[in-house]
């Protein structure tokens, strides 16, 4: 095995933002509901004793998922992360038994209770649980992971590092010899280090300010033709609501085709239309178009396979006053392509940029009211929408076939009480609804929506 001590690893100014942010109201963690054909399997079902067990061994090849935020003295520097060389597994991994015959809205319910509660900041910023009782015999394993942690590509890498191509679990016995160990940092070391930044980080800023200052002053002028006030712009309680689905990819595809445009292109136009059915429904006016904050990795081929937070938000406009529901595809085709041009003539790094601007701002006011106050004063967006790629193939979990991969991502002061994310798997989109219940109390008519506008496309 490499024995080889690694520097540990710091923080980057938007992990660092992501952990601050995060208020009792605005949990910051990122998860999935992993669906499982266990009445198929001949295995049987998934047992906590065996998943506690499959966690240990891959624990091994997931660096992230045993490391916890280690904070500099006086608060000099960014953090570390502390490698944990005993994760509490009776913690980390545990059971949620659902009486016999559980539906997906009651699913949706106890995976929404679960996200709703914090990570402990003691431990290694990750829980997963595996709920049983499904219907069909299925069972679901959610887990969540803290977005300092990982952000929506290094969490499709870590899956693939539980999850398996074939029936047969692999054995990571050969690919201990390439886990590299992490050296702890100490407080001299911490200390030591900080010394240096406290020079360089002020000239880094400045720089920041430079870069960003021209992106921002178009943002904002582009942004006030848009906003709409729309219920899931009100501020956030800590309840979430939760629905998910699952549409067929050969379907988008062949509207994609249609249009000469992406998969994203037409997801885009899915929410869009599912949001204008909702907001119809709800005697919303729907005159102005919604603006969705869409994040986009920036990472380098160099900075795949690490963790951490590594991309920016574009802006795309969703055209929710359109009734022709070919022509809302091409308003939002042609409005991505604006936007990806606009995107590029934007720093790669904007985002991180600019929450090193704000972190030693912000960092010990009152997070909430700072947030609130912001959103008040400039509501940027309405909402976030997430398109994640993932594998084509099927995949399992301890030799159990994955049905669905369900996202169950964040909402923040900023962005509103709606967060809609689509994972790509064997064949399918996979949409996960988290909601603020003040502001859309049932998701799952917003699941219906996007089913009857693909089905609307397909006529």
């Amino acid at each position: 095995m490499d024995h080889t001590d690694h520097l540990p690893r710091q923080l980057n100014a938007l992990d660092l933002h992501l952990l601050d942010t995060e208020t009792s109201a605005t949990p910051m963690h990122i998860g999935a509901i992993i669906l499982l054909d266990s009445a198929a399997s001949p295995r049987g079902p998934l047992t906590l004793t065996a998943l506690q067990r499959l966690f240990a061994e891959r624990l091994r090849l997931v660096t992230p998922l045993r490391r916890r935020v280690r904070t500099v003295p006086f608060g000099l520097d960014l953090p570390y992360w502390e490698h944990c060389a005993n994760v509490d597994l009776g913690y980390h991994v545990r059971e949620v038994v659902l009486p016999d015959g559980v539906d997906d809205r009651q699913l949706a319910e106890c995976v929404a209770g679960l996200h709703a509660q914090p990570l402990d900041r003691s431990r290694p910023l990750w829980e997963c649980h595996l709920v049983t009782g499904l219907a069909g015999g299925r069972q679901a394993v959610y887990t969540k992971v803290h977005h300092a942690v990982i952000d929506g590509v290094s969490a499709a890498e870590i899956m693939g590092a539980i999850l398996d191509a074939t029936a047969t679990p692999m054995s990571v016995i050969s690919s201990m010899d390439r886990v590299p160990r992490e050296r702890t940092p100490s407080t001299v070391d911490m200390l030591a280090r900080s010394v240096p930044h406290a020079f360089t980080r002020p000239a880094t800023r400045v720089r920041a300010v430079l870069r960003t200052l021209p992106t921002l002053r178009r943002a904002g002028t582009d942004l006030r033709a848009f906003h709409s006030e729309v219920p899931f712009n009100e501020p956030i309680t800590s309840a979430r609501t939760l629905a998910y689905t699952s549409l067929p990819l050969d379907a988008v595809k062949a509207v994609k085709n249609q249009i000469g445009g992406t998969v994203n292109d037409v997801v885009m136009a899915l929410c869009t239309s599912a949001l204008r059915r909702w907001m119809i429904d709800h005697d919303i006016p729907t005159e102005r178009p919604l603006l969705a904050a869409m994040p986009v990795s920036v990472r380098t081929p160099e900075e795949f396979g690490t963790a951490g937070n590594r991309f920016s938000l574009m802006l795309g406009v969703l055209p929710v006053a359109e009734d022709n529901p070919w022509h809302r595809v091409k308003i939002v085709h042609d409005a991505l392509l604006a936007a990806k041009a606009r995107f590029r003539d934007q720093p790669p790094d904007l985002l991180r940029e600019v929450t090193s601007l704000l972190t030693p701002l912000l960092h010990g006011l009152p997070t909430r009211t700072v947030l609130r106050a912001a959103a008040s004063a400039l509501p940027l967006v309405n909402l976030l929408v997430s398109n994640v790629p993932g594998p084509q193939i099927p995949l399992y979990l301890n030799g159990i076939r994955v049905l669905a991969s369900y996202p169950v991502s964040v909402l923040t002061e900023l962005s509103g009480g709606l967060n809609i994310t689509v994972m790509s798997y064997d064949g399918h989109l996979d949409f996960g609804i988290l909601a603020c219940p003040d502001a859309i109390p049932d998701p799952w008519e917003l699941a219906r929506h996007l089913a009857d506008s693909l089905t609307e496309l397909q006529a």
